[in-house]
């Protein structure tokens, strides 16, 4: 039964973090190979703010994770990439 609940959880995290747009562009932006941060800002056409704002979010909620100062998607950031 716990295995249900968590599961639920997963896909209702999947489902919010696919309602934004700026966090499926950043996801989709990071791919599968990873970005830095100041890749991510020439790419994207956020401000400041939102991309810090999204990729804060992304890496609290386990989409997103930095191994030297290259941000690369986790296995829950690659289903939200088929996803989007």
């Amino acid at each position: 039964m716990a295995e249900k609940v968590r599961d639920r959880e997963h896909h209702e995290k999947l489902f919010k973090a696919s309602l934004s747009p700026a966090r499926r562009e950043i996801v989709r932006a990071i791919g599968i190979h990873g970005k830095s941060m100041d890749e991510l800002k020439k790419e994207l056409k956020l401000s400041e703010f939102q991309l810090k704002f999204n990729i804060d979010w992304l890496l609290r909620e386990g989409f997103v994770k930095e191994e030297n100062g290259i941000l690369k998607l986790t296995e829950d950031g690659i289903e939200l990439l088929n996803v989007s």
